[in-house]
């Protein structure tokens, strides 16, 4: 029997170490081939499509081979036939429009399970953190390199996209500061707390980057860096009045930075007045939107962006006009299609509203309607309630830090649809679930 037992624990290793090669592989593809295929070899851009594929069948394929928890397996149980009663029942299209729809959400609900397989056993969780430490290094650099190409060649804008490639920008910028903070705090002594950061002043500098590509969420993404850099104990209060000068610091470069890039690189955004920050987030008059989006589309290369809270508020305007959608929305697939396959009638009705910057909050409603977004919530409570059997603890800390991307991805971006971030984003989640020294040795 403890023959048997043996040979079992070495195939559940060999399996853990082959997911985390295939891991790292997918990683690196998705992280640079945007970049070489829209700034260093443009006919590579005319296979994105097909190779986004390839990967997104790794990924399930991998998924398929290792996850066998009964609530990660459950809530794919109900994703899956509720997605397609919606989409192919209720909405009428077809089966390989839901197939390629629900490729959307495979970062979302498959990552994570197989990142915790991973993490599950003491030598293969100790292997893929200190693989990350170099990775995650690597990522920083590679962005900082292709941000800084990127603004030389067109300046800040959404085409400063690092290694991502264009239209990425807010993207990496939250990528840099997720995996800046993740890295620091593992370099950070709590009883030598300032000395360490000044050890480790490489990944606060590779945080100035962000400020090439016209991003505004850096500023909220490094005050809330600041904040929650610092270990909680006795000493946090004390830390706190030593970060608040050093907040200070780097906000003033931070904006210096911005200011510059914005104003040599031809920023299609400018700030002068409070009516410019509103006008940014949010039109005045609903009733003009359309007018105005479509008036953009046929004027500006048939590319129009309605601004983000724009687009929540008139969630309420498309439930007047297309009744019977509000509670499980039109399907998912909308937001896909052009490429290999056609784009829905929906989509192409409302291509002006659906197009830009998109709030996931946005993208999960029109998909799924308002029972989408409660299950999100419940999806959310799970992943940060759900402590893995192993785990004895979490790094509070990162887990808020997390927490907080989170809400502003909900109105920012709908970045979680995108396999790369989701592998950033859960690597870190997982991550964050910490073991008890005694209870390392003893398993």
């Amino acid at each position: 029997m403890d023959m048997v037992t043996a040979m079992g624990q070495a195939t559940s290793n060999r399996r853990r170490y082959v997911c985390q090669l295939i891991f790292w592989a997918v990683f690196w593809v998705w992280n640079i081939y945007g970049f070489l295929a829209d700034d260093v070899f443009t006919p590579l851009s005319r296979s994105r499509s097909q190779l986004m594929w390839v990967l997104d069948m790794i990924m399930l394929g991998m998924a398929c081979w290792v996850v066998r928890s009964r609530v990660h397996l459950s809530i794919v149980a109900v994703f899956l036939p509720l997605t397609w009663w919606v989409t192919c029942v209720l909405c009428h299209e077809s089966v390989l429009f839901w197939v390629n729809g629900i490729r959307d959400f495979i970062g979302l609900l498959l990552v994570y399970p197989i990142l915790l397989f991973i993490m599950e056993e003491r030598h293969s969780r100790e292997h893929f953190l200190a693989s990350f430490d170099r990775q995650g290094l690597y990522l920083l650099l590679v962005h900082a390199f292709c941000i800084v190409v990127q603004f030389l060649l067109y300046g800040a804008g959404d085409l400063v996209g690092g290694g991502y490639g264009h239209y990425f920008s807010g993207q990496v910028s939250v990528t840099i500061y997720l995996v800046s903070f993740f890295l620091l705090r593992r370099r950070l002594n709590p009883d030598d707390f300032l000395h360490s950061l000044a050890q480790n002043k490489i990944y606060l500098i590779l945080l100035l980057p962000t400020f090439l590509n016209e991003t505004k969420v850096s500023f909220v993404l490094l005050i809330l860096y600041f904040l929650l850099i610092a270990p909680i104990d006795r000493k946090l209060l004390v830390r706190i009045l030593w970060m608040g000068p050093l907040l200070a610091v780097a906000l003033w470069v931070g904006y210096g930075l911005y200011a510059y890039s914005t104003s040599v690189g031809h920023s299609s955004v400018q700030f002068e007045t409070a009516e410019d920050v509103l006008r940014y987030f949010v039109m005045e008059d609903l009733e003009l939107v359309e007018g105005d989006a479509r008036w953009n589309m046929e004027n500006n290369r048939g590319i129009t962006d309605v601004p983000r809270f724009t687009k929540i508020a008139y969630l309420a305007v498309l439930n007047e006009q297309e009744p019977g959608h509000l509670l499980m929305g039109f399907g998912v697939g909308h937001f896909k299609g052009g490429t290999q396959l056609a784009t829905s009638q929906f989509s192409r009705d409302y291509d002006w509203l659906l197009m830009g910057s998109v709030p996931y909050l946005f993208h999960v409603f029109i998909q799924m309607g308002l029972v989408g977004l409660l299950l999100l919530q419940l999806l959310v409570v799970i992943y940060a309630v759900d402590k893995p059997q192993w785990a004895s603890g979490r790094d509070v800390n990162l887990q808020l830090m997390l927490l907080a991307v989170v809400f502003i991805v909900y109105l920012y971006n709908d970045m979680f649809r995108n396999l790369a971030f989701c592998m950033v984003f859960f690597a870190l989640m997982s991550a964050s679930w910490l073991v008890e020294p005694s209870r390392e040795a003893s398993a």
